[in-house]
């Protein structure tokens, strides 16, 4: 490993430390670090910024700008209440309502700290009479929001995507929604039976919502049909374009939000609001830094020492608990998977191998939604009565860290057995 090489890889750490320390945007603090690494490689910037992901860059633009005119049009609130007023008093199916909204929304591209920031603060609202229910409601909604996020149509996708186009492998896209879908529906189901043992013994864990407030989101003029009719059409046309016509993902979104926006002319600046800017900063300065590490050949060389340990069962744990691991204290899952899904890329070469392996890292990653240092975990808690958001606290981190050790070694099995 050269000087430059082993430089890009200590700044890397120390970008790391800093951002969980100092509770700093990784994307920051990567750019920071790529000036010692151009001068002592002798790179040229220009070399470095073709690296920058401006394919995910109008990816989460995009959708952010789509999913926000269906919010203020007044069509996604009204969807929401729908979907729980045809539930009812059903107590066993609420939780179900709100996990099959939030993996539908982050499915069709809606970036998934927004659907979650949207639906939490509703969800609380609309289930304030369900006392029994009301943190299986949130759990649900903040667990199918971020795991369906692995959809190809995701930003959360869209990074793996990325990462695997620059080592030259490929992946069933759908293929890891599937069994991200999958996995959390059985971790749903057993929250939920849990939770039904428990309060058969008389231990249950029931929460009570703080106090109605209407949310952002919804405080705005009232919207007409049409614009809401409008958004929906968008939002079905968005899907069938780049489902079935295959264009871009980002630019879709992009100009089917300018036409919403022409024809309707709500505030822009309100829609401009709900692009999540500082994830976007974080996301591409970390993948533009990653970028950077390929072309002096950093990637290629932690891979060279990689495979003198082998693709046997010691890495795969590692990675997947490695992973698991960040998530729990860095509250980026988008900046965890930039970082560790180039490693499974360029260590694992067999298909079959390298996609379970793949799902044993990003699955679990996901799952640590909940943990209460991360937007959603806060807002489930701030969401509930003041005097019960410490026994929530502590609630929420052991329920992550459970995940954290049960998950990871459960979906290594297979690549395990495949090695």
């Amino acid at each position: 490993m050269s000087a430059a090489q082993a430089l890009s890889l200590v700044m890397l750490v120390l970008v790391l430390v800093a951002a969980i320390w100092r509770r700093m945007n990784i994307g920051v603090l990567a750019l920071g670090a790529a000036l010692p690494v151009l001068a002592l490689s002798g790179l040229d910037a220009k070399t470095m910024y073709t690296t920058f992901p401006g394919d995910i860059f109008a990816l989460i633009v995009g959708v952010s700008l789509l999913f926000a005119h269906l919010e203020r049009s007044g069509a996604l609130g009204w969807f929401v209440e729908l979907v729980y007023g045809a539930v009812g008093d059903r107590h066993a199916v609420l939780p179900w309502a709100g996990f099959v909204l939030g993996a539908a929304l982050s499915t069709v591209g809606a970036f998934s700290t927004a659907v979650i920031a949207f639906l939490v603060p509703l969800v609380a609202h609309v289930t304030a009479r369900y006392r029994n229910s009301f943190y299986l409601c949130e759990l649900a909604v903040v667990i199918g929001a971020n795991n369906a996020g692995l959809s190809p149509l995701n930003p959360t996708g869209a990074v793996v995507r990325a990462a695997a186009a620059k080592f030259g492998a490929t992946y069933p896209g759908w293929g890891l929604w599937a069994v991200s879908v999958v996995v959390t529906v059985l971790v749903v189901l057993c929250l939920q039976l849990l939770h039904a043992y428990r309060r058969s013994r008389g231990h249950g864990f029931d929460l009570t919502p703080a106090p109605a407030v209407e949310p952002e989101s919804t405080a705005v003029q009232r919207p007409t049909p049409i614009y809401a009719g409008a958004a929906g059409a968008a939002l079905a046309t968005f899907a069938l374009l780049v489902v079935i016509v295959k264009t871009d993902v980002g630019v879709t979104a992009i100009a089917l939000a300018a036409i919403l926006q022409i024809a309707f002319h709500p505030q822009e600046r309100s829609l401009l609001a709900r692009i999540p800017w500082p994830s976007i900063l974080l996301l591409c300065g970390l993948l533009t830094y990653l970028g950077l590490m390929q072309k002096i050949g950093t990637i290629d060389a932690i891979a060279g020492v990689l495979h003198h340990l082998g693709t046997g069962a010691l890495l795969i744990l590692v990675l997947a608990y490695l992973t698991a691991l960040l998530c729990n204290i860095e509250s980026s899952t988008l900046g965890v998977l930039g970082l560790m899904t180039p490693i499974v890329f360029s260590t694992f070469t067999t298909p079959a191998q390298m996609f379970w392996v793949l799902c044993a890292v990003c699955v679990p990653a996901a799952l640590m939604v909940m943990n209460p240092i991360h937007v959603a975990g806060t807002l489930i808690i701030g969401h509930s009565a003041v005097d019960e958001q410490e026994r929530l606290f502590r609630r929420l981190l052991g329920l992550a860290a459970s995940l954290a050790l049960v998950v990871p070694g459960l979906l290594s099995v297979i690549p395990i057995a495949l090695a």
